[in-house]
């Protein structure tokens, strides 16, 4: 028989709750996973009129980190975001926090997720010049289930200057990465400090006001991890890989081996050891069920914090009243595979009045002011 997700917390959480303290939204979140497609959630019934058979349908929770009944709003989530990407090249670039403000993060998850996302779109946007168009996506976790807080982005190939007009990246390179590190490293310690200052981070019982200095100096010594990939000709391939992380949690039930009752087996990519093409080899993890809970449990998101998130480029929602943006790119004969009734480019001169351009004006970041329900509203169609 197949493992699932479902089985572990199943035959697990009660006894993992009786020794340790879960939050409530863990526990919200397993209990989801345990109930989905069960009799306690209910479900409705589909008889034949003849009286050939009868199926019974369970509902589905519909929660975030579950993996069974993720696949349909994933499939949602790509089909919008694939018919609004801008029709210009496209480039994956990579955010990665250090180990050493993994506590932090622990202890500081809202506050450090919204830091992390502020200070990619000011890193973007100051190198740039113009505001691109940015697709970004929080991944809390590495192949194994560690800690491992970072930020994929699709960043458009260019963005609109102060006066509204397209400006592309002049050369084959979106950013210098050299540059781009420390520039991203300054910022996100720079806000932390003031968050330290203002009296808003919370730190661990063991950490002084010399030891939030010293974890903050450690930081500033280590290379920061910043990947920026090749460009690509549109952005389909990587919204592709985002939405595999978007909903479903971790770990979907396709990597599972064995589980025993005491441990769990899954696979992994190990990325150290690679193929001859490249690729990261399969390997093997055996974790004790406790371990495996604790590390499940700890990417589970906070209600309130934003997993996904959009650029001021990129159109927020499609329908009749969307205000959508179009570039205006060197080549507009190019032929878009992903976007089978591409919508007509605006003419190079076209300006912000009247042509649905919002980010020449508007912030396009602005979460501070924006209440938690307010924003889980605004940005539920990236969830």
């Amino acid at each position: 028989m197949a493992v699932t997700l479902q089985a572990i917390p199943q035959a697990s959480f009660a006894a993992y709750t009786a020794a340790h303290k879960v939050p409530r939204r863990v526990w919200k979140a397993a209990h989801a996973v345990m109930r989905c497609r069960t009799a306690p959630l209910g479900g409705h019934v589909r008889r034949c009129p003849q009286g050939h058979g009868t199926e019974i349908w369970y509902n589905s929770c519909r929660h975030r980190a579950c993996p069974r009944c993720c696949s349909s709003r994933i499939s949602q989530w790509l089909d919008h975001w694939q018919e609004q990407v801008l029709p210009t090249d496209h480039f994956h670039v990579i955010f990665t926090l250090p180990s050493e403000l993994h506590e932090l993060w622990q202890w500081n998850r809202e506050a450090m997720t919204e830091l992390l996302f502020t200070s990619v779109r000011e890193t973007l946007g100051t190198w740039l010049g113009a505001t691109p168009g940015i697709l970004a996506a929080l991944h809390t976790w590495g192949r194994t289930l560690t800690l491992h807080p970072h930020v994929h982005c699709l960043v458009s190939g260019g963005g609109l200057d102060a006066e509204g007009q397209w400006r592309a990246v002049p050369t084959g390179f979106l950013l210098p990465v050299a540059v781009v590190r420390s520039l991203f490293r300054g910022k996100v310690l720079g806000a932390i400090e003031q968050l330290w200052f203002t009296g808003q981070l919370q730190l661990p019982p063991h950490v002084d006001d010399d030891g939030i200095r010293r974890i903050l100096v450690a930081a500033a010594r280590q290379p920061w991890n910043l990947r920026i990939a090749e460009r690509y000709s549109h952005g389909c391939g990587v919204m592709k890989y985002l939405a595999r992380y978007v909903r479903g949690g971790p770990i979907k039930d396709h990597r599972f081996v064995s589980f025993d009752g005491e441990q769990v087996t899954f696979r992994y990519g190990n990325h150290r050891d690679l193929t001859e093409v490249g690729k990261p080899q399969q390997a093997e993890l055996t974790l004790r069920v406790k371990e495996f809970l604790r590390r499940w449990s700890e990417h589970v998101p906070c209600p309130a914090c934003i997993r996904c998130a959009r650029g001021a480029c990129m159109p927020a929602r499609s329908g009749r009243n969307s205000r959508s943006v179009e570039c205006s790119c060197r080549d507009r004969r190019r032929h878009w595979d992903c976007r089978p009734q591409p919508r007509p480019l605006l003419p190079p001169t076209a300006t912000a009045r009247g042509s649905g351009v919002r980010c020449a004006t508007t912030p396009w970041w602005s979460f501070r002011c924006w209440p938690a329900r307010a924003r889980r509203r605004e940005w539920s169609h990236g969830r």
